[in-house]
């Protein structure tokens, strides 16, 4: 990857050997990107199995109410971002929007209630520490598709991604956290 290659609207697949909790067995779609800048992104695969409105003691909008709740990574978990994330056919392509201000401000519109989600917290990371990670296969990179935007089952889709990856990845992935499992 050359220094200026931008990863913005990429997704991140944690590699088995990532052993980091909060990142283990991830896939995380990349927000933002930057040599310069570091890089922000939101963890697609961990719901929190509740809407915004079971935990949030704020008044919400209807539209936000029963929107999925998602961990977002360990930055800032007091933090809510609403986003929507779609996948668009005919040319095929990922649109994301997030929203800014506070919960109890935002009112979603109609056509970005598909797709969306809020997630606590995010993944940051500082001016060239990604582009480290990369180098050191701690994360996959690929493009976003739409079953992996869609995500019908998220607890199953890291392993799905890792069963198509080779037959070393896939046996890395198979591996007991702990060897006395095995």
């Amino acid at each position: 990857m050359s220094s200026d290659s931008n990863l913005t609207g990429s997704l991140l697949v944690a590699h088995p050997s990532l052993l980091d909790p909060n990142f283990r067995r991830t896939i995380l779609f990349l927000s933002h990107h930057s040599a310069e800048e570091g890089a922000v992104g939101l963890v697609l695969n961990r719901p929190l199995g509740q809407s915004l409105g079971e935990i949030s003691v704020t008044e919400l909008s209807s539209s936000l109410f029963h929107a999925k709740a998602f961990y977002g990574g360990p930055v800032a978990m007091d933090q809510v971002t609403v986003a929507s994330l779609q996948w668009r056919d005919n040319p095929s392509a990922l649109t994301f929007h997030s929203y800014t201000g506070g919960v109890d401000e935002i009112e979603v519109t109609p056509e970005w209630q598909p797709g969306l989600r809020v997630f606590l917290g995010y993944a940051g990371w500082s001016s060239g520490q990604l582009e480290n990670e990369i180098a050191q296969k701690a994360w996959i990179v690929v493009p976003p598709t739409k079953s992996l935007i869609e995500m019908a089952k998220p607890d199953e889709a890291w392993h799905d991604i890792m069963r198509e990856s080779g037959p070393l990845i896939r046996l890395l992935a198979e591996a007991p956290d702990h060897p006395e499992w095995n």
